[in-house]
């Protein structure tokens, strides 16, 4: 009876339009469904009201010495790779510091043999310095460490003197130093409250004694208190004045010069060291003032005026034509100022 009633459910069904595949392919034969056991286990409750355990859930239980083993197994590897890297970064470090302390050991070796001790020092030829105030000022004596000997510093302490422009120590290997020298040169001597030997660049650099001035132009006109208030003025000045007198000792057979006196409003004049005649030069076309007064001379010469002992004062600053001439007078008196003769046209 129910597996007829089951077999015209189905069939019925099948007949339908709305029936699924599946009951289409069951139709005409009886289907057995089965209870489907839930997902979950329901648990249940005992006798006194307590939960039953879950009997599906099974839960595992690591013992503790197995965890122990296992992190000091972790450390271990740990370690063991930190070791690695350290023991590289030591032997690296073990490698360098004796190849550091090889290398300085030879050093010391090479610097202290005999046979790199200074035994020869060579110094150039001075004009102005003495040898035994250079081995004074370097500091070095032969039996010294020669590659120990900072050359730098012997040179600096050359170039502390005051004829000692620059200097230059090298060594020769194995046991000589070698020493030049770049010489000032004293152009002029300047009146600063005492004599005093100026540079090419107008710079005094040295008190001068007599046998230094001898021979040398003396500027004067610049006093000590000016030239430390305005130094570079006064250099310039002096700059000047130096030009002033290559300009006039370019052409040989001019008197010798004894003074160039320095006024900061009229210029540049000229004391002969002959008989101590002033030319007056002013500022600027010195070499136009100068061929003037060549032609000055020549005409003093062919008058029989007494050449460069008749002249006191010869103002060459003025734009004209006509040079005023100062002459000294035969009994010493000071003769009327007339114009010279006429000198040619430059």
């Amino acid at each position: 009876m129910r597996n007829n009633a089951a077999i015209s459910l189905a069939g019925r069904a099948a007949l339908s339009g709305g029936a699924s595949p599946v009951a289409r392919l069951t139709a005409g034969r009886a289907m057995t469904l089965e209870p489907v056991a839930p997902d979950h286990h329901v648990s249940r409750r005992g006798w006194f009201g307590r939960r039953r355990r879950n009997r599906r859930a099974v839960v595992q239980r690591r013992s503790l010495l197995l965890m122990l083993w296992a992190a000091l197994a972790r450390l271990g590897r740990g370690a063991w790779v930190v070791g690695r890297v350290l023991g590289k970064v030591i032997a690296v470090l073990a490698v360098l510091a004796g190849a550091g302390w090889g290398g300085r050991w030879a050093v010391l070796t090479i610097v202290d043999s005999p046979r790199f001790q200074l035994k020869q020092i060579d110094i150039a030829p001075a004009q102005h310095v003495r040898r035994e105030e250079l081995l004074a000022l370097a500091g070095v004596a032969p039996g010294d460490k020669l590659l120990s000997i900072d050359t730098d510093a012997v040179a600096a302490r050359l170039a502390t003197h005051p004829w000692v422009a620059a200097a230059r120590v090298k060594r020769h290997l194995p046991s000589v130093l070698h020493i030049e020298l770049v010489e000032r040169r004293a152009a002029a001597v300047a009146s600063l409250g005492g004599l005093y030997l100026l540079d090419e660049n107008g710079r005094p650099f040295k008190r001068a004694r007599m046998d230094e001035a001898e021979g040398l132009p003396v500027l004067t006109g610049i006093g000590r208190e000016p030239y430390a208030k305005l130094p570079e003025a006064s250099a310039a000045a002096f700059r000047e004045a130096l030009a002033v007198v290559d300009d006039y000792r370019s052409r040989p057979g001019r008197p010798a010069l004894s003074e160039v006196s320095i006024d900061p409003r009229f210029g540049f004049s000229l004391i002969l060291l002959e008989g101590g005649a002033e030319i007056r030069l002013g500022r600027g076309q010195y070499s136009k003032k100068l061929a003037r007064f060549d032609q000055i001379l020549e005409a003093v010469d062919k008058e029989h005026l007494g050449g460069l002992s008749a002249l006191r004062v010869v103002n060459l600053d003025l734009g004209g034509r006509q040079v005023p001439v100062l002459l000294r007078g035969r009994d010493g008196d000071a003769a009327a100022e007339k114009p010279a003769s006429k000198p040619a046209k430059n």
